[in-house]
């Protein structure tokens, strides 16, 4: 960002050479976590065990993975977004001169129970609160208020199971979006590109798929 503004100021003719340009972006880290259905079925336990705000966001967690969403369109999802057909979302990335596209990603009986909860669990004066999955005052939560309320989350999940003598690696809602896209992908479902809003194929397969094995047929 700051090499972008200091080229803006060689054209304007303030600076004669930007002292940013040998700077190189630091390669992201790809993980290939894949969660399993155990651990999301422990953690959803987990929050109703400890119920409350813990419960909302474990179901937010479920949610991003059913949907197949990024985190901060999980927590920033609003009553206005579920229809009766489904879940409406906007793309997250979209160029200036790009119409804003929507997805529509259409009830599940699994999908509807686990909205149809997160609903029940809003405030008193429900009309006040336009985030599914937002804190017990109806506010969007930060990023720090979330990663405290996560952290207890998964504290309580791998506690549980501990007492069942089952593998358990805490995750975060990042970790949901790769789960939901290789769950489809693994099921044979060709909405994938639909479902996420992506326009390239290949975004989807090197970042996304952490399929450990791949099922095809063979040529005849």
């Amino acid at each position: 960002m700051a090499r972008l503004i200091l080229e803006y100021a060689i054209t304007l003719g303030i600076l004669a050479g930007n002292p940013f340009d040998r700077v190189k972006k630091s390669k992201t880290k790809r993980t290939a976590r894949l969660v399993t259905d155990n651990e999301m079925d422990l953690t959803v336990r987990a929050g109703r065990q400890m119920g409350g705000q813990y419960l909302v966001v474990a179901l937010a967690l479920k949610t991003a993975w059913l949907c197949l969403r990024r985190s901060v369109e999980v927590r920033a999802l609003q009553v206005q977004q579920i229809n009766e057909q489904g879940i409406s979302w906007k793309a997250g990335k979209i160029r200036r001169s790009d119409v804003p596209i929507v997805g529509l990603i259409h009830w599940s009986a699994e999908l509807k129970a686990t909205i149809g909860e997160a609903l029940s669990l809003r405030g008193p004066d429900p009309s006040q609160e336009c985030f599914v999955f937002g804190t017990s005052t109806g506010e969007r939560y930060t990023k720090g208020g979330w990663k405290t309320m996560l952290h207890k989350l998964m504290v309580k999940a791998k506690a549980l199971a501990d007492e069942e003598n089952v593998p358990f690696q805490r995750f975060s809602l990042q970790d949901c979006r790769p789960k939901g896209i290789t769950d489809k992908l693994a099921s044979g479902h060709d909405d994938v590109m639909d479902a996420t809003l992506h326009s390239s194929e290949r975004m989807i397969r090197e970042v996304y798929d952490r399929r450990r094995v791949r099922e095809a047929t063979p040529a005849r």
